[in-house]
């Protein structure tokens, strides 16, 4: 009986935290916590730094509901922005950030400063480029690069070698907690039509293969008449393989358009059940070669039909021979 009542209030607790009405337990209220924020912000930055998306954020390691998650934004220059959590109470007073570890003793401005100097040597960076890329836009995941005109292949590996160069001469300021991707814009696709994943390598940015982006203008279209053919060839050749949402498209490094589309596919035949031993049905593995820019289908063909016994390892060996077999670079 004392377990379950205990249980209760600590259930009533944490519905207290998250609706709202943590002032009874000791929370100020998200009011107060919006008004501590704009008079800390006035006071230390005179008005410079605005904030949105305040909201109270309950951590079962404090059990605090005096704090809260924020994104702080310069007024003037709105790519200036962080998320960080406060303790909205006592902010006037002590602006420690309460979820870092005590002994860093890590600060409002100190988080402030990082962000600063990040936006300021991403500023150099697109100041370095400017001649020759119209735009550079980099956001938490992507760095979107705009050109004015199409490409040839060699000079585009020529501006990205070179950027990510530029990048790692100042990859700790630059550092992302995300993943970032190079994502390419030509008047030709104004959306987009090939990322670039930046692996992490000793701490410094390496280029991934080409992948065609999903921005692409028509790119449902090009989805449904490569699926349709996968399928029809499935239908014929392997009727017990069916297509799932998994795949990779690559595309060539010495042309821009030609592609290849890996479908990964479940097997029918595996029936897992909740009794029995789960088996992974993802056992085939196909690849479809086309064009971009006129979305012909040269062929298709079964890469293994016995993928889950493979590592990745092996599987991006496999793809790459394929590939190069093909005329497709990829690196």
């Amino acid at each position: 009986m004392k377990f379950v009542i205990l249980v209760a209030v600590f259930l009533l607790i944490i519905l207290l935290i998250t609706t709202g009405c943590a002032q009874i337990v000791g929370g100020i209220s998200q009011k107060k916590a919006a008004t501590n924020l704009e008079q800390y912000l006035q006071i230390k930055y005179n008005g410079q730094l605005t904030f949105k998306d305040l909201n109270r954020y309950f951590n079962a390691a404090t059990m605090d509901p005096n704090i809260f998650s924020v994104v702080v934004y310069d007024k003037q220059v709105p790519e200036i922005e962080f998320y960080t959590h406060i303790n909205a109470k006592t902010i006037l007073e002590n602006d420690t950030l309460p979820l870092y570890p005590k002994a860093d003793a890590i600060v409002f401005d100190d988080l402030y400063r990082e962000i600063l100097k990040r936006y300021n040597i991403r500023q150099e960076v697109i100041a370095d480029f400017k001649a020759e890329i119209s735009k550079i836009v980099f956001s938490d995941n992507d760095i979107e690069f705009t050109f004015n005109e199409d490409l040839n292949p060699n000079k585009l590996n020529d501006i990205v070698t070179r950027f990510i160069n530029r990048l790692n001469q100042s990859f700790k300021q630059i550092d992302s907690a995300y993943e970032l991707s190079l994502l390419i814009k030509t008047p030709e696709y104004p959306g987009g039509f090939i990322n670039i994943t930046l692996d992490i390598e000793n701490a410094q940015y390496t280029p991934g293969p080409y992948l065609l982006s999903e921005n692409l203008t028509n790119f449902e279209m090009l989805e449904t008449k490569l699926e349709a053919y996968m399928q029809a060839k499935l239908d014929t050749n392997y009727p017990y393989f069916k297509i799932i949402s998994h795949r990779k498209i690559y595309m060539d490094k010495s042309s821009l358009s030609k592609g290849a589309w890996i479908q990964y596919l479940d097997d029918k035949r595996v029936k897992n059940t909740e009794s029995g031993r789960w088996v992974n049905p993802q056992k085939g593995l196909f690849v479809v070669y086309f064009d971009l820019q006129s979305s012909f289908i040269y062929r298709a063909e079964m890469l293994s039909e016995e993928n889950d016994k493979t590592s990745k390892d092996q599987e991006n060996l496999q793809i790459k021979e394929a590939l190069e077999a093909e005329g497709i670079k990829i690196q």
